[in-house]
């Protein structure tokens, strides 16, 4: 194949690729399968994370409800509803409704704001620069 040359990417669009394949590979170290019975699966954790990373912004007003995890997460609203239920069945999430508002919100338990802080943690040492 000595004649061979690789087509030339401008700088934009090879920073592009760089990013997508960085975040693919932090999201495969990050988010482990389950292997065990009571591990929770890569959506699980990322709805905790959600969930953690909504109750702390300071410009949340409200929880957030199925529908608005789902899209943020892009994940299908049955598959979001099936996962919600686990992490609720575990003893991970609660589910609240706000005055004036019939639609069911969710937040984390005492023990989801614990996993979702020690899973968040241990992400973290696969960031460049963690602990800041």
């Amino acid at each position: 194949m000595p004649d061979y040359e690789p087509p030339r990417w401008d700088r934009s669009l090879r920073e592009v690729g760089l990013v997508a394949l960085q975040a693919s590979v932090l999201t495969r170290r990050i988010f482990l399968p389950a292997t065990r019975r009571d591990d929770l699966t890569p959506e699980q954790w990322q709805l905790l994370i959600a969930l953690a990373l909504t109750d702390t912004a300071s410009y949340e007003v409200s929880s957030p409800s199925l529908e608005s995890l789902a899209v943020q997460l892009s994940l299908d609203q049955e598959h979001a509803r099936e996962l919600l239920h686990a992490l609720r069945s575990a003893g991970l999430v609660v589910t609240a409704t706000e005055p004036d508002d019939d639609t069911v919100r969710f937040r984390l338990s005492e023990r989801g704001w614990t996993a979702a802080r020690s899973y968040t943690q241990r992400a973290g040492r696969f960031l460049p620069g963690w602990p800041p």
